[in-house]
């Protein structure tokens, strides 16, 4: 499999599709999520959740607030991978509240 190697950043809430996969193979998606910070006497935190579709169906699902993810997945060409970043929380749904930087790249 060639070396594929990506990098791109994201801001707010909503899908994005990060990858239409340029060959077969096994694929290594690593995020680090920038939060809303909890000032003293907040009541509420970030419950942000991000969730990887191929091709529409889920694959993986981050824990709830995380402030990132790694999983790997076997991908075939063509397979177009989407990541959703969402949340019910009021704190998370200022515009450019949440920012994502993703890496993905071929192999485990």
């Amino acid at each position: 499999m060639p070396n594929y190697n990506d990098n791109g950043s994201y801001v707010g809430l909503g899908t994005y599709e990060v990858l239409k996969a340029p060959t077969t193979g096994i694929y290594t998606f690593q995020a680090k999520l920038s939060l809303p910070s909890i000032t003293k006497g907040d009541a509420t935190s970030s419950s942000v959740i991000a969730v990887i579709n191929r091709n529409g169906s889920p694959i993986y699902t981050s824990q709830l607030g995380a402030d990132g993810f790694s999983t790997t997945t076997s991908l075939t060409l063509n397979d177009v991978v989407t990541v959703v970043l969402s949340s019910a929380a009021a704190v998370d749904q200022g515009k450019n509240t949440v920012r994502m930087t993703l890496s993905v790249w071929a192999g485990a």
